[in-house]
């Protein structure tokens, strides 16, 4: 990029800025950065005591917003306002780039981290829910195992995503209202209110929610990416290094982003399909594929069969219920939700030109599908290696952490060093398109809702990210990751059902005007002396 470039790109940041998100959600970042520094000891202490406060005290609240989350866009995908298209004209993507793009952004941080190891967790301890009729470790845990791994990453992680995407799009495309979080309330708060106080605070809360969310996805997969270096090489890293190897991927990544969605984030987004697509098919054929589909069929059945129970558990009153629940349904609802400003904008960005069932079929149908075989053949592959005895996996991850796992089931099949050498460049490549996504919409955020934010812009928050993420991995790991989402999710649970409640009840008003102007012409007709008469031609 030349000089010139960079000047107009600082110069078109400068002037897009929308002052109120953007200084909030700066002075919260820098403020955490700076307190984290400080008292290192003391910030690690108060996510702790978030994680408790939170992450138990208000189960209820999460486990139910999600679930009514999922049945109101179920209902738009069986219903009559499935036709009702986001925008004129024919869809900006093609449905591979589409559907690569919709993945990447939604599922990658957490699909890629927890693919081998969630399901190999809940084998050596059993979730609550099934304790009784399994035991840990034992050949039959690998069903509950596996289920709930394709549980958490099943439908009931699109309910918030579709709060936003949905809404955003549509009243953009079809009212031409700004590219904002807040534009999800517009049934609510009409064009009007869109610059008042309630859709100001709206934005900010999104900026810090979206900034919590995504410094916990780049954390995960920053781990993955440390710990396959160190498994592979045995280089450690210290604090120090930590903190530099983040911030190196971090500028990778703004190589991508300052690239664009069509040239950047869409190529990163198909290969990493592609990579994934090559080592599921390494896993399905080398693994035990035989008792890893077995189990797989098995768990989707327990899936299906119990989905309203596991979507309810709280844990209360079973031992050990409540903090499971919290370490576990309760963070990922957290970090969808938390997920949910900058995943809905970017799906509404690139879902111009698509029916509304179109793209909850995608979430609920192609989504799904996608990550139920992940789990199923990568965790039930995990999990048959380790009941076995033909690999010690959970040997390697009380040694490395959980993010060695996928290293060590790609290292057990022939031509383990280049299977294992293709998931580490498959992690990276996630963390650069899951930083671009995330990028983009906190860009739209402290913009007031541009499309297209300026390149200074999206660095400035990358760089930020990145930063966030360093901090939380080096404070306390996996728990501070998990405590700190659990925290910034928490307000945007009420703004994803007062944004859903919203666009339905909007939807039966203006999208279904027919039963009115049928009512009335049959009143007419019953009015008219020839009501009934067939006219002759």
């Amino acid at each position: 990029m030349s000089e010139r470039s960079v000047v107009e790109s600082i110069r078109s940041f400068r002037a897009e800025v929308d002052p109120v998100p953007f200084a909030v959600g700066s002075l919260v970042t820098f403020a955490f950065l700076a307190y984290t520094v400080a008292d290192t000891d003391g910030a690690a202490a108060a996510i702790d005591a978030a994680f408790v406060r939170f992450g138990q005290g208000l189960a209820w609240l999460y486990l139910g917003s999600v679930l009514a989350l999922v049945l109101a866009a179920g209902y738009l995908l069986v219903g009559k306002y499935g036709r009702v298209r986001l925008g004129d004209g024919d869809p900006e993507y093609g449905t591979l780039s589409y559907v690569a793009m919709f993945f990447s952004a939604g599922l990658s941080a957490g699909i890629v981290f927890f693919g081998p190891v969630e399901a190999l967790l809940h084998y050596q301890t059993v979730p609550p829910l099934f304790a009784g009729e399994v035991a840990a470790e034992s050949s039959a845990a690998a069903v509950p195992a596996v289920a709930y791994t394709v549980f958490h990453y099943g439908i009931s992680a699109w309910g918030g995503y579709l709060a936003i995407g949905l809404p955003v799009a549509y009243f953009a495309y079809r009212h031409d209202a700004p590219f904002r979080v807040s534009t999800a309330l517009y049934p609510l708060l009409g064009p009007d209110g869109l610059d008042g106080v309630v859709a100001r605070t709206v934005d900010t809360l999104a900026v810090v929610a979206t900034i919590g969310g995504i410094a916990t996805g780049l954390g995960f997969i920053a781990t993955q990416l440390l710990t396959g270096v160190t498994y592979r090489t045995g280089v450690s890293f210290g604090d120090a290094e930590t903190v530099a190897v983040i911030v190196g991927i971090t500028l990778l990544f703004t190589l991508s982003l300052v690239a664009g969605v069509s040239r950047g984030i869409r190529r990163l987004s198909v290969f990493n399909v592609g990579v994934m697509a090559l080592l599921f098919g390494v896993a399905l054929v080398a693994g035990p594929t035989t008792d890893v589909l077995n189990v797989g069929v098995a768990a989707l059945g327990t899936y299906a069969t119990s989905f309203f129970e596991m979507s309810l558990f709280t844990g209360s009153g079973v031992e050990n219920g409540p903090g499971w629940t919290a370490a576990w349904t309760v963070f990922y609802w957290s970090w969808w939700i938390a997920w949910a400003p900058f995943v809905g904008l970017f799906l509404a960005r690139i879902s111009r030109g698509r029916t509304i069932r179109s793209v909850v079929g995608t979430a609920f149908g192609t989504m799904t599908a996608v990550s139920a075989l992940w789990f199923t053949v990568i965790g039930g592959t995990s999990i048959r290696l380790q009941d076995s005895g033909a690999v010690d996996v959970l040997g390697a991850v009380g040694e490395f952490g959980d993010g060695v796992s996928g290293y060590v089931i790609f290292g057990a099949f022939p031509g383990g060093e280049l299977w294992q050498l293709l998931f580490l460049v498959l992690v990276t490549t996630f963390f650069v398109t899951s930083a671009d996504s995330s990028t983009l919409a906190v860009g739209m955020l402290t913009t007031g809702g541009s499309r297209e934010p300026s390149g200074a812009n999206r660095v400035f928050w990358g760089v930020l990210q990145g930063a966030i993420a360093s901090v939380l991995v080096v404070v306390g790991g996996a728990t501070a990751l998990r405590s700190s989402v659990i925290v910034t999710g928490a307000p945007f649970a009420v703004v994803c059902l007062v944004a859903m409640g919203g666009f339905l009840r909007w939807l039966s008003r203006a999208e279904d005007p027919a039963p009115a102007a049928e009512s009335a012409q049959s009143s007419e007709s019953a009015r008219s002396p020839t009501a009934g008469v067939a006219e002759d031609d």
